[in-house]
């Protein structure tokens, strides 16, 4: 019995040009996308490298938080 998971590309949301692309160095499957030619991972072992982190990093320097405030 295989078990299917549909992956969705976290870039242009496409699911059918969606390919397995090795793993990644925290031993994580990588997908690669053909419409995009971007690759991306479902799961991070990394907080740094989540979609969002970038999002929340410039957030707390518009709002002026410091190092030890809790955001992420």
């Amino acid at each position: 019995m295989t078990v299917t998971i549909e992956v969705v590309c976290r870039y242009c949301g496409q699911t059918e040009p969606v390919r397995k692309h090795g793993t990644g160095k925290a031993g994580f499957p990588r997908y690669y996308c053909k419409d995009c030619q971007k690759t991306f991972q479902l799961n991070y072992r990394y907080n740094g490298h989540k979609p969002d982190t970038k999002e929340k990093i410039i957030n707390m320097a518009v709002n002026d938080s410091g190092v030890r405030d809790k955001v992420l």
